[in-house]
């Protein structure tokens, strides 16, 4: 009887989002972060390439970020977006690279504040803040988003070699079978888990529980590495875009992966948003048995 009502909520949950999915033109909201972010991508990458050279790793940290990029776009838009990122990379003349940085630092933020509205648009609040708040908002988050970004590099960077050591000692993990390939993949789920919920906790202007957050957030993450790799699998066997857009293939195909993220990501703000409406209308949690 438990297990009828259940998968009954979950069915009347599924029709509701599909009418917010559609109510709130997710469609062409996503088509707007594709448009932002493909704006900000490159500020935002020089920003990180820039900020990396910095540091006493950073010679070998920008090759495995570029790498890290090869892993998750599709192979054509990786690799357009890596040849420009480090062609427009600037000098390494100190004072020049710090007003780079911030030039970079301020453009990559658009995705960021786009990302902020459309998230405001899935919980149905009209922005409060104001233009200044806003920017500093989607400034900080951009620093945050950053931060992680880095750590995990470094993490990837040195911690193959830490752990190998550490795990060959207690006999966990041998030359051939290393413990590092064997986490590797729940690593970048769990990294991409972490940045999914900062964002749609801290974004929208809208009072909320970290349970309501998990939800779309865990949802968002499994149907981007699944949709990434399924769109990978596409054009690397049905995919002609070389044929129709020739030149301009590789910069379709990031606007197109572009567009998929961000409705994947939308439809996760859209769960959360629509958990916390019906928690606040019904007084019980949609899916109790599931968290």
């Amino acid at each position: 009887m438990k297990t009828t009502r259940f998968f009954k909520r979950l069915w009347l949950f599924l029709i509701r989002l599909q009418r917010e999915i559609a109510y709130d033109d997710c469609m062409g909201m996503a088509a707007q972060i594709a448009y932002y972010t493909m704006l900000g991508l490159f500020p935002f990458l020089i920003f990180l390439l820039g900020l990396l050279s910095t540091f006493p790793l950073g010679e070998s940290l920008q090759p495995l970020m570029l790498e890290e990029l090869r892993s998750q776009m599709p192979i054509e838009a990786a690799q357009y977006v890596t040849e420009t990122a480090l062609n427009l990379l600037p000098s390494r003349n100190q004072g020049l690279l710090s007003v780079g940085l911030l030039a970079s630092l301020w453009g990559a933020s658009m995705a960021i504040g786009a990302l902020i509205t459309t998230i405001n648009r899935a919980y149905n609040i009209r922005p409060r803040r104001n233009m200044v708040v806003q920017k500093i908002y989607a400034i900080a988050l951009t620093l945050v988003l950053s931060g992680l970004w880095l750590a995990s590099m470094t993490i990837i960077l040195v911690g193959p070699r830490f752990t190998q050591e550490i795990f060959q000692f207690l006999g966990i993990a041998s030359e051939t079978n290393t413990f590092w390939t064997s986490i590797r993949l729940p690593m970048a789920f769990l990294l991409n888990l972490l940045a999914l919920s900062i964002l749609y906790y801290i974004a929208p202007e809208a009072k909320q529980k970290f349970r309501w957050i998990l939800p779309g957030a865990l949802t968002s993450t499994i149907l981007w590495m699944g949709a990434s790799s399924a769109f990978r699998l596409f054009l690397r066997n049905f995919g002609a875009y070389n044929k129709t857009y020739g030149s301009l293939a590789a910069v379709v195909i990031l606007l197109v992966w572009l567009w998929i993220s961000g409705f994947v990501f939308l439809l996760g703000a859209e769960i959360n948003a629509l958990m916390k409406r019906q928690e606040q209308e019904d007084g019980i949690r949609p899916f109790r048995r599931l968290y």
